[in-house]
């Protein structure tokens, strides 16, 4: 992947009809716009409820930071999952989708996905997933981002 990558964070108001925020890190690739949500257990999540507005301007302030600090260590190691060849891409998405319970539906559009921009390495599979997840509704997406994440060090088989 020869174009730039960027580190951003996601803020979004979603969680309780707009009353919570929630910063998570995540890598963010120019070329196609996939997302890949990196680190639920480094994200900040509060209901507006019982914090003044400069306690939750410093507490995002400071979920900002630790989001770039996040992404920039997962970069890396996001680029060296195309060091790892899978041997049966395909199949590899389908028992994984399988494992997860996903519709058949959702499974073919992450076959798909794979399909578009294939790469027999982890690369491609997690890539399989991002790519899909640009088709669902925001939520989905957002969990799918998540789960996409979690593959950068699970294992696959």
């Amino acid at each position: 992947m020869s174009a730039r990558r960027s580190k951003r964070y996601d803020s979004c108001n979603w969680a309780t009809n707009g009353h919570t925020e929630a910063v998570e890190p995540f890598v963010f690739r120019k070329p196609c716009t996939n997302d890949l949500i990196v680190s639920r257990e480094k994200s900040f999540r509060h209901a507006h409820i019982h914090l003044t507005a400069y306690e939750l301007t410093r507490r995002m302030a400071e979920a900002v930071s630790e989001g770039f600090r996040v992404a920039s260590s997962v970069l890396d190691t996001f680029l060296k999952t195309r060091e790892e060849p899978i041997e049966d891409p395909v199949e590899t998405i389908r028992k994984i989708a399988e494992a997860r319970k996903f519709s058949q539906k959702l499974t073919d559009e992450v076959v798909s996905s794979y399909l578009v921009e294939p790469e027999p390495n982890r690369f491609g599979v997690i890539n399989s997933f991002t790519n899909a997840a640009q088709r669902l509704a925001p939520l989905q997406r957002i969990e799918m981002e998540r789960f996409a994440g979690t593959l950068l060090e699970a294992p696959l088989n």
